[in-house]
């Protein structure tokens, strides 16, 4: 069965919720552990299939935000879903007063009933309708971004289709379409700034009404997190300034060199004077290239791939009216996951690839677990597997970049390491607004400028006023979406590259570490997860400079200057 025959229906809430009551009454009411569990297997059964619709119509709409049938499935699943989070919620207060929770743990593991103890910390019904807002908010900042045409050298582009521009040979070029980029998002900046500070408040409010001095704290239970809390990020964070940074600086200077030029300006994003490497050949051609690569490097993985080829499970190509981005989602009914890309000729098609890939793959060796709540670990977690992938396949990038192969590999080790910085200013950034949620606009940039002097001082961005004025952040989609995700990019990038590292010395231990992990799914905390694939955690100081000394010492011994 192919994608577009997967079955989609609309749930009707009072149904819906008529289901879950009675299975709630059921489990309250049950004299025995094993009709409790019973109980919690229907429920289960019932997400599966309510997550699968929902999944299914926020894709649809993502693929094509100007199909009017698509956007009334995903606006009908958005306007139910506070609702349904309401009699979830329910669910999970009774089962947090179950007198067999001894026997629940021994039949699905501590994890489950942690999670439990967290959702009941991010939900009460007063917070509905706010939560029907917060979709709202974040459903416009989508459509508005999505919907770019962006005036370029005689031709419209979205924010995706520019990108190849960005990283052209001809600095003229570049610095256009970088204008071009950014008077765009200069054109729509009150409505920018209108739809992020709404968001601000918003949840200020909801988390205020949850009984939160800020909503620092629910955002931190929003995301899962169970094992670490604001004190070890910003430690982790103060590792970056003290050991990352100093080496990016060093790249820095270095680049100038390459590229035979006095001074670095933010448009000099390439990383070669002939250019970046692009993959050769047809989208078609390069995930023929990928199944032969999934099929060398496991039999797991070739397995998956195939499915993922014959069932039409990914959308990869860049197109008009299609949401910028690449993500995996999944249909836990199907017990399958969906790739989202959006392939525009750069080198990022192929990490993006190998990326989602990795989500997949995950998703897909865990759909075993006993519970559609370990098919996916909480997102830092979930990171090692996107990012561990991208070096996974190194010894196939051959196939896809041919002669550029060995200018793949610097651009994706600098690359990765100079996004930790990033990573964390954007993490510092938020952690800054939800403490300050009466600042204005224009102080939130002018304190993006602060934390950008700290952890990517030579930044320079010309005369490009939009950047230049502290709004670059508005469009990274995660800041107002999915407020506090971005940390984990940069936690899941320092497991990453232990990964890397082992493989270099021990290929097949590494790769059956992280097999392990792909099929624990969500089973286990992170910290658990990660000591589970025999890493070190990144919050265990000394970590992060052990690893970065690693990844240091490769690029200097890589002989750029030949490339």
């Amino acid at each position: 069965m192919v994608y577009k025959d997967f079955h989609y229906e609309r749930l009707e809430l009072e149904k819906s919720k008529s289901i879950l009551n009675k299975i709630i009454s059921d489990f309250k009411n049950a004299v025995s552990a094993k009709k409790q569990i019973d109980a919690i297997k229907e429920v289960d059964s019932f997400s599966r299939e309510y997550m699968t619709y929902q999944a299914m119509a926020s894709l649809n709409y993502s693929r094509d935000i100007n199909d009017d049938s698509a956007k009334n499935e995903k606006d009908y699943y958005d306007s139910i879903s506070p609702d349904m989070i309401e009699v979830f919620d329910r669910f999970d207060k009774a089962l947090h007063q179950s007198k067999f929770k001894s026997e629940i743990v021994d039949m699905f593991g501590e994890t489950f009933l942690n999670q439990i103890e967290i959702n009941l910390k991010t939900f009460d019904s007063k917070i509905k309708d706010m939560l029907k807002e917060e979709i709202k908010l974040k459903n416009d900042y989508t459509k508005l971004t999505a919907g770019a045409k962006i005036e370029f050298e005689g031709k419209k582009y979205n924010l995706a289709g520019l990108g190849p521009f960005h990283s052209d040979v001809n600095r003229s070029v570049r610095k256009k379409s970088y204008e071009a980029r950014f008077a765009w998002f200069k054109s729509k900046e009150d409505e920018l700034d209108n739809i992020y500070d709404k968001l601000v408040k918003l949840r200020h409010n909801i988390a205020v009404t949850l009984g939160y001095k800020n909503f620092i704290e629910l955002g931190y239970y929003r995301m899962g997190r169970s094992d670490y809390g604001p004190g070890e990020v910003a430690n982790f964070r103060k590792q970056i300034v003290e050991h990352v940074v100093p080496i990016i600086s060093k790249l820095s200077e270095q680049k100038k060199e390459i590229l035979d030029l006095d001074h670095l300006y933010f448009y000099d994003g390439i990383n070669f004077k002939d250019g970046d490497p692009k993959p050769k050949g047809t989208p078609d051609q390069l995930v023929a290239e990928a199944r032969t690569m999934y099929h060398e490097l496991s039999p797991e993985t070739g397995e998956f791939f195939d499915v993922m080829i014959d069932e039409e499970l990914m959308d990869l190509v860049n197109r008009e009216g299609k949401r910028p981005g690449g993500f995996c989602t999944s249909f836990p009914k199907y017990e399958r996951p969906y790739i989202f890309s959006n392939f525009n000729g750069t080198d990022h098609d192929i990490t993006v690839l190998t990326h989602e890939a990795g989500h997949a793959f995950q998703n897909y060796s865990s759909s075993n677990q006993p519970l559609v709540n370990y098919h996916w670990p909480t997102m830092e977690a979930a990171e090692i597997h996107s990012m561990s992938m991208e070096f996974f396949t190194w010894p196939w990038m051959k196939n896809f970049f041919k002669e550029d192969t060995e200018k793949f590999k610097y651009k994706h080790i600098s690359g990765s390491l100079s996004f930790l910085p990033y990573g964390a200013c954007v993490d510092d950034f938020q952690h800054w607004v939800y403490e300050n949620h009466d600042a204005s606009p224009k102080e939130r940039k002018q304190k993006w400028l602060e934390l950008e002097n700290v952890y990517m001082p030579h930044r320079d961005y010309d005369n490009m006023i939009f950047a230049k004025d502290g709004g670059i952040w508005q469009g990274q989609l995660h800041i107002y979406q999915m407020p506090f995700y971005y940390i984990d990019y940069t936690l899941a990038q320092t497991c990453a590259f232990q990964f890397w590292i082992k493989s270099e010395t021990d290929k097949k231990a590494a790769w059956n570490d992280y097999l392990k992990l792909c099929c624990a799914g969500g089973s286990l905390s992170f910290t658990k997860l990660v000591e589970l694939a025999k890493l070190k955690s990144p919050f265990k100081d000394g970590c992060l400079e052990e690893v970065v000394d690693y990844v240091d010492k490769w690029l200097n011994n890589f002989d750029v200057k030949n490339m």
